[in-house]
């Protein structure tokens, strides 16, 4: 099975490998960059658009580059308001040709007021670098990781939204 996934950043790919393999045998994982078409940090639904757009972008790159591909997925991570409360989110998809399409999210965790402006404007990576000394969180255990002690990390936060979004693969597009 041929995944083709909208990312370089191996916390991303790893997250999937292991979502996929999961459920399914001889899965091969091929990371490539293609633009979310949102800004740096997605605000509300631009985190959704830009895990479509990163989906519409790796096929038009398949079609392109003539590859044989089972499945395209991305995952896209921003800030969003619920409940006047503001949150990180993750918004992981699956398509296929065969018009399956499934998106999911990751649990959100909240953030305070204070950082949401610098956030924004700097991005969550730079920001939870700043707030916790790390040189690269975002490829690591990321601010998940710090906030929960180590208990929650950023690949498996990811991984799990991939797993809600493998639901209508694995039923039949339930």
């Amino acid at each position: 099975m041929k995944i083709l996934i909208a990312t370089e950043n191996i916390v991303k790919v790893e997250a999937c490998q292991a979502a996929f393999e999961t459920y399914f045998e001889n899965v091969k994982v091929e990371a490539v960059h293609v633009p979310s078409e949102v800004g740096e940090m997605p605000l509300n639904d631009e985190i959704g658009e830009g895990t479509k757009n990163r989906i519409k972008n790796l096929k038009k790159y398949a079609q392109e580059n003539h590859l044989q591909v089972d499945y395209y997925v991305a995952v896209e991570s921003g800030i969003n308001n619920y409940f006047k409360s503001w949150m990180i989110t993750s918004v992981a998809g699956i398509e296929n040709d065969s018009g399956l399409a499934s998106y999911s999210t990751s649990p959100s965790y909240p953030i305070p007021g204070e950082y949401v402006e610098e956030i924004i404007r700097d991005g969550l990576g730079v920001v939870m670098d700043r707030i916790f000394a790390d040189d690269d969180s975002g490829h690591h255990k990321g601010g998940i990781g710090f906030l929960t002690h180590g208990k929650i990390t950023r690949r498996s936060l990811i991984q799990e939204s991939f797993m809600m979004a493998l639901i209508r693969v694995i039923n039949d597009n339930w």
